[in-house]
């Protein structure tokens, strides 16, 4: 569980007395515990603090539980959810099919049960660093995969453009040369010359594909994934 300690958590309620009770326990397991009190709060915070777990009761003002995490999926499509429902709610979870929830819990949550639904969180916090690379919040890379995602859908890169990011996101926040990029994206061919133009256009190829301002140029030196 310790792991959580290094994480945030989104945790939305609308019935305050539970609210404190449940953030009190969150505080626990978490680093930080970002608390709203409508659905509205909820979706805004997300997308100010990009948490690494969220946690929506079903029924909350302005914008349920499930609005929110359909609005959530479309910006982030691995994040774990974890849904609070009351037993009469159970019929809406049929519309939840393909939020891919990662763990239900019938209100009122007992101490144990909450536990128990955090240590399988962490399991998938810990396979979603290991696999994945936020570039924005609605844009990732798939380190398995070597593919790019943008609001859930991918976006189609060639081989080249696959490897020049990789590159990129190893060196993340560091300069990286036109001698490195040949060597990394060329390596079959780093004997044979290989012109700097051809380096540009490939950059500018792969910018297009990733959001705005993400890929900057160093002059006279390289560039920088931000």
């Amino acid at each position: 569980m310790y792991i959580l300690k290094d994480y945030r958590i989104l945790y939305a309620e609308d019935e305050s007395i539970i609210r404190i009770n449940i953030a009190q326990q969150l505080e626990a397991f978490f680093q930080n515990v970002i608390v709203a009190k409508d659905g509205e709060e909820a979706l805004s915070l997300f997308k100010q603090k990009r948490p690494n777990v969220v946690m929506l009761d079903i029924n909350m003002p302005k914008m349920d539980g499930l609005e929110v995490a359909r609005y959530i999926r479309m910006i982030d499509q691995n994040i774990p959810i974890i849904m609070l429902t009351a037993y009469t709610e159970s019929t809406l979870l049929l519309d939840a099919i393909d939020l891919h929830i990662t763990k239900y819990l019938v209100k009122p949550v007992s101490k144990a049960k909450l536990k128990e639904a955090l240590l399988e969180v962490s399991k998938k916090v810990k396979e979603s660093t290991i696999l994945h690379v936020i570039l924005a919040e609605n844009c990732h890379w798939h380190k398995e995969e070597k593919n790019l995602y943008y609001n859930g859908m991918k976006i189609e890169l060639t081989l080249k453009e696959k490897s020049l990011l990789s590159l990129l996101i190893q060196k993340h926040k560091q300069n990286t040369s036109l001698e490195e990029i040949i060597a990394h994206v060329w390596e079959d061919k780093y004997m044979e010359e290989v012109s700097t133009d051809t380096v540009k256009k490939l950059v500018s190829n792969l910018r297009k594909k990733l959001p705005e301002k993400c890929l900057k140029s160093v002059y006279g030196s390289g560039y920088i994934l931000s």
